[in-house]
C-alpha cells in the first residue's frame, strides 16, 4: 500500500534529519513486508523528489509556515509537510486531497495534538497557490 510506503519514507527523512550518514541500506529495512515492488518504486522516487527538490520544498513550507521559523517546526511535521508538498508541487498524477489527507495522517500518528490541523493548513495553502499557477 502507498500509505506503508509513504511511512517508510516518513521514517526514513525523520531519521536523516538527525543523522545525515545512515547506512547505505536503511531504507530498505524500513519497508514491512507486503509491499509490492510497485510500492517500493513509488517510495524511492518520493525520496528521490523530496531530496532533489529539498531546498524549495523548504523554502514554501517557509513561506507558509507564518509565524513560525523553519527552526521551530517540530521535526516530524517537516518531514509530513516535505512528503506532502512534494506530492502536490512534483508528483501530478496524485490528486492533492490524498496527497494532503496522507501528509496530515502521519502527522496524526507521529507528532503533536495539534500538528494534524498545522499540517493540513500549510499544505492547503501549497495546493491553492498551485491551483492559481496552473490557470
Amino acid at each position: 500500500m502507498r500509505s506503508t510506503a509513504r511511512e517508510a519514507v516518513f521514517k526514513y527523512l525523520y531519521a536523516k534529519a538527525f543523522n545525515k550518514d545512515l547506512p547505505a541500506d536503511f531504507f530498505k529495512g524500513l519497508l514491512k513486508d507486503g509491499v509490492t515492488d510497485d510500492d517500493r518504486l513509488f517510495a524511492e522516487k518520493l525520496i528521490k523528489t523530496v531530496e532533489d527538490n529539498e531546498e524549495e520544498i523548504e523554502s514554501i513550507i517557509a513561506s507558509r509556515a507564518k509565524d513560525y521559523s523553519i527552526d521551530r517546526i517540530f521535526p516530524a511535521d517537516k518531514c509530513a509537510l516535505a512528503i506532502g508538498v512534494a506530492e502536490i508541487r512534483y508528483c501530478p498524477e496524485i490528486p492533492a486531497a490524498v496527497a494532503i489527507d496522507q501528509a496530515v495522517s502521519l502527522a496524526a500518528k507521529y507528532s503533536a495534538e495539534k500538528s494534524m490541523s498545522f499540517v493540513n493548513g500549510i499544505l492547503a495553502a501549497v495546493n491553492e497557490t498551485k491551483k492559481e499557477q496552473d490557470v
